[in-house]
């Protein structure tokens, strides 16, 4: 039951960064928050910051349109291969994508007049560096907009993994859970780290979604899972435990699906704005 445990995806390999090409239904809540608060205008010299394989990329650029200037940069390389590849499909002479860190952007002070990261701040080795670098090369009164899941997402799960790590009398594996629950960050988190950097809030909308699956076998299965999360559930066991840990978790998801008739779990969302 526990096979899943044995996938590991290579992040690097171009057949992986080709199959997530396709929207996933966790970013495609994400896009829609972003597009249905964020302010269109003419004549934008904007920066996508993390922007993978070209989501919200593409759609940026097409939105915003030709009398914008588009810069995206990501340092997953096959990732970037996979967006440059779209960018020549769809002839966009407004956009230039390159492979650059966050930490350390190549660009002079004080160019952007926007910034939009999708998804991004909660993967940052060091946000707060990044922050500062964003606020460097915009422009003054330039915005920041930020769209990122908050701690509280899958919380359904992860009531479920705490209490078998809780049975298996493993005070350790109980700390590694929380961290990797926590490490999420909190609106209050999130704020004050813009403030921190010298940025003005200026808009903060929270909602949620939710994400259904007919049971533990196929949530542990989705491939959202394998590649985005399961890596750090795996992490807060030793590897010794791992087949045991996880097949009692699949199981007891199992049961809760059968008595409820589906597992339903909650995905908080965050939109921030900021201006500088």
């Amino acid at each position: 039951m526990t096979s899943y445990l044995a996938d590991n995806y290579n992040i690097n390999d171009p057949n992986l960064a080709s199959a997530l090409d396709e929207l996933s239904f966790w970013a495609a809540h994400f896009g829609i928050l972003l597009f249905n608060n964020l302010e269109i205008k003419k004549n934008l010299n904007i920066l996508d910051l993390g922007c993978g394989n070209g989501f919200p990329l593409f759609e940026l650029a097409q939105t915003f349109g030709q009398t914008c200037q588009i810069t995206a940069v990501d340092i997953w390389q096959a990732g970037l291969e996979r967006a440059k590849f779209k960018q020549n499909v769809h002839k966009l002479n407004n956009l230039n994508i390159l492979e650059a860190n966050g930490e350390c952007l190549p660009f002079p002070d004080s160019i952007f007049d926007l910034i939009v990261s999708n998804l991004l701040i909660n993967n940052l080795a060091n946000p707060n560096l990044t922050i500062s670098e964003c606020y460097r090369v915009l422009k003054p009164n330039g915005k920041i907009v930020l769209t990122t899941n908050v701690i509280g997402h899958f919380q359904e799960f992860y009531q479920v993994f705490d209490e078998i790590l809780e049975n298996s009398g493993n005070k350790l594996y109980l700390e590694s859970l929380e961290k990797n629950i926590t490490h999420r960050g909190s609106k209050e988190i999130f704020v004050n780290l813009l403030e921190n950097n010298h940025f003005n809030v200026t808009k903060v909308i929270e909602d949620k979604f939710f994400m259904r699956f007919s049971d533990g076998t196929s949530l542990l299965n989705h491939s959202l899972i394998k590649v985005g999360f399961l890596g750090g559930w795996k992490n807060t066991v030793e590897v010794k435990d791992q087949e045991i840990i996880f097949n009692l978790l699949e199981h007891k998801l199992n049961k809760i699906a059968d008595k409820l008739g589906e597992l339903k779990m909650t995905v908080p969302m965050l939109y921030l704005e900021a201006k500088k």
